[in-house]
């Protein structure tokens, strides 16, 4: 069984459950917004922050727990120099590459209202690439684009991400393929957007045997443990 045949047993619906029950970044920004109660604020760090999640000194995870945690203590609106600091306790590989994309995004972002584009996920990736002056299927600009859209559930919209929108190919979504046509066409045959499908692997793979056994919907278990398997086989091999 291929990766394409796995995947056309998943519908939206499931997956989105799936990444706002297992996707440990999804939790983390969710606990942050516990915190701050202020939609424009919290869109715009974690659209700031997802564009500086890269060379990181911890595992994604981590990162965004730490992220999350410190936020929600300086979730003030001096958001550049938070930032400043946040990148010199937590994020300083690659320190001044880092600072220059921050003032790029700080200068676009600080007077927006991101809501704005809420109802048009691929007018804002396009935005933030060009404000970033990357591509728009770039890692951290599709990878801000799904930040900022895990953002729009928290803060209370129903969001499915477009088809348009590229899947991040980092080293193991490059291991399956570094062809973008393979994505796109694998996309439309699932009928699942990329951005969902990148959810679904990541997810799975940081999930150990003993937390995909206390799934509690059985079928949704059951096709988890398909894809797991099959990851298994091509990304750690």
């Amino acid at each position: 069984m291929d990766l394409r045949d796995i995947l056309a047993k998943f519908y939206v619906e499931e997956i989105l459950y799936f990444e706002e029950n297992y996707d440990l970044q999804y939790k983390y920004l969710k606990l942050l917004y516990k915190k701050i109660r202020n939609q424009n604020l919290f869109l715009k760090i974690i659209v700031i922050n997802s564009l500086l999640a890269f060379q990181l000194s911890y595992k994604g995870e981590k990162f965004w727990k730490i992220f999350s945690i410190y936020f929600s203590k300086h979730n003030n609106n001096d958001i550049y120099d938070n930032f400043l600091s946040f990148i010199n306790l937590y994020n300083n590989r690659y320190k001044e590459i880092k600072i220059k994309r921050l003032n790029r995004i700080y200068n676009w972002i600080k007077d927006k209202d991101l809501l704005i584009y809420k109802d048009d996920l691929v007018k804002f990736n396009l935005e933030i690439a060009e404000v970033m002056r990357q591509n728009t299927y770039d890692k951290t600009i599709v990878f801000s684009t799904k930040i900022y859209g895990y953002g729009l559930r928290i803060i209370g919209y129903k969001i499915i991400f477009p088809f348009e929108i590229f899947i991040p190919i980092d080293n193991r979504i490059g291991k399956i393929s570094k062809d973008r046509n393979y994505w796109i066409r694998l996309s439309k045959e699932v009928n699942i957007p990329l951005l969902h499908i990148d959810s679904l692997i990541w997810i799975t793979m940081g999930l150990d045997n003993d937390k995909i056994e206390r799934i509690r919907n059985e079928e949704l278990k059951n096709k988890i443990k398909l894809l797991k398997n099959y990851l298994n086989n091509i990304i750690n091999n």
